[in-house]
This record gives structure tokens, C-alpha cells and sequence, in this order.
């Protein structure tokens, strides 16, 4: 039994979402790791246990990005933080 037109997404809405959930939430995930290397005063246990925790972090994202129904609010969300993750590697 096919499902009804109004609970699919169309082709662009999809697509967009799958990238901000590999791609998005690997940036993100990534600049919030440096965002907190630059802060930390001892810069080398971050960067070490970033191998575990950033995978954990990834996909907590990936799992986010398809609980939210727009594709503008994910990408819009992954901007803020990459924003203020930028503010604090750069200032």
C-alpha cells in the first residue's frame, strides 16, 4: 500500500537534507571539537578523545536533521552554530 503524496518530501527537500546530514552535521561536529581545543587551556585531550567523541557527536546530528521537517531550518541551525562556533575559534 502506497503511502499518501502529502507525507513525502519532494526530490530537492530530500536531497538537501541528506547532505546537511552528512555533510552539515560534520562540520558542525567538527568546528564545535576546535571551538573547544581553542578554548581548553591544554589543547591535546581534546584533540585525542575527539576521535570517539566526534563520531558520537555526528550522528546525534544526523539523527536531528530527520526529527526536524524543514530542510531551512536544519541548514538555518547548522548556521547558528557554525556561526558562533567561528566566533570563538576566530576571536
Amino acid at each position: 500500500m502506497p503511502a499518501k503524496a502529502k507525507y513525502l518530501s519532494s526530490g530537492w527537500t530530500r536531497f538537501s537534507k541528506v547532505t546537511a546530514a552528512i555533510l552539515g552535521s560534520y562540520v558542525v561536529t567538527m568546528l564545535i571539537h576546535i571551538a573547544i581545543a581553542k578554548t581548553a587551556v591544554n589543547d591535546t585531550p581534546v584533540l585525542l578523545t575527539s576521535a570517539y567523541s566526534a563520531f558520537l557527536l555526528w550522528v546525534g546530528f544526523m539523527v536531528l536533521t530527520f526529527f526536524i521537517k524543514k530542510a531551512w531550518y536544519v541548514w538555518a541551525v547548522y548556521g547558528v552554530l557554525s556561526g558562533m562556533c567561528l566566533a570563538i575559534i576566530y576571536l
